[in-house]
């Protein structure tokens, strides 16, 4: 279960396909995937088109900062620093297939950074690319782990290439490239992707535990692709750890 969230996936939204509702004025008016699943039965196979964003729109993670809190005094003592990486992938709903950092052909050894309890880690340009700068349908969602690593693990490098395995051959990216050539979405869709989603965290999840190190934090963010995209940072705190997004 995400320990940081913003926003939904219900808040992804819609645009009232004219040929769908012709006789059906109430149904223009629905904006997001959560209206769509309340609709009554006798509509629930109205199409929607997706919304897309006015302007290409980018994720990145700016800086990290693990709490001081994440481990007792004692181990601070014996480990002043900690291995940290991230896992994270995105998507929206234009059928591309699902971004996913570290990436393929990665070093390990770049993957890694020390970080000191209490100290911010910052990342240079606009940050560790989460999602990369496109025009946006639906919406973004983006799930980062953040994890700490073991050296007495077994190698980093085999988990990066399982989980890369496990994304590129997911459910979600099969039905990413399906709601893409569909003409529209409906309720059924909405529960195929939130489905295809879960199972795929669940899975990487797995893969992440089978190494053997500690998790610290997961982010979970949907960000609907007609609200207003205010560039900036954001930042997220809780009892292990920091994080600053920046959209740009």
């Amino acid at each position: 279960m995400a320990l940081i969230t913003e926003g939904s996936i219900k808040n992804f939204t819609i645009e009232a396909n004219t040929e769908s509702h012709l006789k059906n004025d109430a149904s223009r008016k629905l904006r997001s995937f959560f209206e769509l699943e309340e609709l009554s039965a006798d509509n629930k196979n109205l199409n929607y088109e997706l919304s897309v964003s006015e302007e290409k729109r980018g994720l990145a993670l700016k800086s990290f900062k693990l709490n001081k809190s994440f481990e007792d005094f004692i181990s601070t003592i014996f480990n002043p620093s900690n291995e940290i990486y991230f896992i994270a992938w995105s998507y929206d709903l234009s059928g591309q297939p699902v971004h996913y950092y570290p990436g393929e052909g990665i070093n390990p050894q770049d993957v890694v950074i020390n970080v000191k309890k209490g100290k911010l880690t910052e990342f240079i340009g606009d940050g560790i690319n989460l999602f990369p700068k496109r025009q946006v349908k639906g919406g973004i969602a983006v799930r980062l782990f953040i994890w700490e690593s073991d050296q007495k693990s077994r190698d980093l490098g085999e988990t990066l290439v399982n989980i890369s395995n496990a994304i590129s051959e997911s459910e979600l990216n099969n039905v990413l490239s399906l709601v893409s050539l569909a003409t529209g979405v409906t309720g059924v869709t909405i529960n195929l992707i939130e489905k295809a989603a879960l199972e795929l965290t669940k899975v990487i999840g797995t893969i992440l535990k089978m190494d053997k190190n500690d998790y610290v934090d997961l982010f979970e963010g949907y960000y609907a692709a007609d609200t207003e995209w205010k560039k900036g940072l954001d930042s997220y705190t809780r009892e292990s750890s920091e994080i600053t997004l920046n959209k740009y």
